[in-house]
């Protein structure tokens, strides 16, 4: 392996360190050291990666929605559309403890992005670029006479994805009240309606 292949195999394992401590510990109380010590390395090999903790932090949520775009570029994109998309949205539910762990970073990094405009500039691309997507699935679904054509797919993609989001928020915030299967069959009723109006 190249010394390039390692620097990026030691950065994606600091990363994955680093979302196991916030989600286990929050933001604010996760150090340099928690997240080297969970790597299994030391702080210096940490800050040769990662100048600061910032520069860090930002890697890491560029890490939770590199994964989340991984997830969503393994569904497969075949008719029926309207399944298509009830399972492309599926993938961003925390329907897994993997995922459950990254929803509890990712909100932690969203509440972080209120006052960093730089963590703001990496969630707002990150956005930009689901809600890209979920538009070119549902203009897919229009043409294939799946999806009405009056449907304004800007504001339909925008709909569902806030709604996702608000199914991972309250399961965060509640759990039991909003189960793995409670959310999925929340999102299959969204999706029904969406494609049967």
């Amino acid at each position: 392996m190249t010394r390039h292949a390692d620097a990026d195999t030691r950065r994606s394992e600091v990363a994955s360190a680093l979302v196991s401590v916030v989600a286990e510990r929050g933001l604010a109380r996760t150090t340099l050291a928690d997240v080297a010590r969970t790597a299994g390395v030391s702080v210096g090999l940490v800050q040769r990666y990662f100048r600061s903790k910032d520069e860090l932090l930002r890697f890491g949520i560029e890490y939770v929605y590199r994964r989340a775009e991984e997830r969503t570029a393994a569904v497969p994109v075949q008719p029926p559309i309207r399944e298509f998309v009830m399972r492309l949205m599926e993938t961003f539910l925390p329907l897994t403890d993997e995922r459950r762990a990254e929803l509890r970073v990712w909100l932690s990094f969203v509440q972080a992005s209120l006052t960093d405009p730089g963590m703001a500039a990496i969630h707002r691309d990150a956005t930009a670029r689901l809600l890209r997507g979920v538009e070119e699935a549902l203009r897919g679904a229009q043409r294939a006479g799946e999806l009405a054509t009056d449907a304004d797919v800007e504001a339909e993609a925008m709909a569902l994805v806030a709604f996702v989001d608000g199914l991972c928020l309250h399961h965060a915030a509640t759990g039991d009240g909003f189960d793995a299967s409670s959310m999925s069959a929340a999102l299959s009723a969204y999706v029904d309606r969406l494609f049967d109006r």
